[in-house]
């Protein structure tokens, strides 16, 4: 209802604050009040889910009618018809520091074209067909080119362009839409800016500045407004967790009684292997994966009183083997098996388990 309160009437912007993506090196490019109407969206779908569940029906048709207007409008509003590209609405962020120079000002119908201005609306899944489909490859784009930053310096290919929020979206985004090949790249890169940057640099501890230290300015000021131990960054974990050793929540059924195994290893087979584990209600959920010379191996715990769905990307049952047989519904644990789309899904009861997915 606050958020509401805060849309103009006569234009339909949400404007509540100019402060939206901190620290980002492209933040100049970003207009504040798409992102502000993104998660506005999300809140709605929540509260219309939330209302669903607990039976309140008028409080779920209102929230569905507010989420569909807000949707087409944020559709509409702030990206381009034909080429998918985000459109800068002309509010810009607050930046600490001198003015922009004047080429470097946004006006309203100007491109954003940024990584967090399709990061964000993709991973939150506020966008409409069209402009998603585009929207991944504009993405795609923009992590693969050379993009200049805030200070004028040209930043490599697979550059970390985002702050906070756009961080916490990037990979997320990235492998919601199958590029995965992506979200690896940008994890991997080393030079600044990136994660493995700073660790290069001896960092033990996330920084709240992707800057915080580097090799051509040291310190660079920056110690006025700096944490050396600072999550924001960080937020590639939960990514790391759902998507590359891929221990995931069913949205259907709460506390991880029922959950989801969709592990991606890295496409590139830069990283040969990866293995976590989280630790559930019900005990210890343990993921892990290692490339080998016929595909890949996967290792899974499931605790007691739990079942989990395995997911396979472009795989048939043919292959796939378990405990060094093919896969088969009521064997070995094996509850069912069946094709989705692309996918295998293999429904598995609680125990400890060691499959073989084979190249094609």
């Amino acid at each position: 209802a606050f958020l509401s309160s805060k849309i103009e009437a006569y234009t339909g912007y949400l404007i509540e604050g100019p402060l939206v993506v901190w620290l980002t090196p492209e933040g100049y490019k970003n207009d504040p009040t798409l992102f502000w109407a993104a998660y506005h969206l999300k809140g709605l779908e929540i509260l219309s889910k939330t209302a669903e569940i607990i039976g309140f029906s008028k409080d779920k048709h209102y929230y569905d009618t507010r989420y569909e207007k807000r949707k087409v409008f944020l559709n509409k509003t702030y990206f381009d018809r034909d080429s998918g590209k985000t459109l800068h609405r002309g509010h810009p962020s607050l930046r600490f520091g001198p003015p922009l120079a004047e080429d470097k000002q946004k006006k309203d119908g100007d491109w954003m074209d940024s990584q967090a201005s399709y990061a964000i609306p993709l991973a939150l899944e506020v966008l409409n067909p069209t402009n998603s489909d585009l929207s991944i490859h504009n993405l795609a784009q923009t992590i693969q080119r050379e993009n200049e930053d805030v200070l004028g310096v040209t930043r490599p290919p697979f550059s970390l362009m985002t702050g906070f929020i756009g961080t916490a979206s990037l990979n997320m985004a990235l492998s919601k839409n199958k590029r995965h090949d992506l979200a690896y790249g940008l994890l991997q890169q080393t030079s600044y800016p990136s994660w493995l940057y700073s660790v290069d640099n001896g960092a033990t501890t996330i920084w709240e500045r992707l800057n915080s230290y580097t090799n051509e300015n040291g310190f660079g000021g920056n110690n006025s407004m700096n944490s050396f131990n600072h999550y924001s960054f960080g937020s590639v974990a939960a990514w790391m967790y759902m998507y590359s050793i891929g221990i995931q929540r069913d949205p259907e059924v709460a506390a991880f009684k029922k959950f989801i195994l969709q592990p991606t290893p890295d496409p590139e087979r830069k990283m040969k292997w990866a293995k976590g584990h989280y630790n559930s209600s019900y005990g210890k959920i343990e993921s892990a994966w290692k490339w080998n010379t016929t595909g890949w191996d996967y290792r899974a715990v499931i605790p007691p009183n739990t079942t989990a769905i395995f997911k396979i990307e472009h795989a048939t049952p043919k292959q796939v083997l378990l405990e060094g047989k093919r896969v088969r519904k009521n064997k070995n644990g094996v509850i069912q098996i069946y094709q989705k789309e692309d996918e295998l899904h293999v429904e598995l009861m609680s125990g400890t388990y060691n499959f073989k997915i084979l190249n094609p």
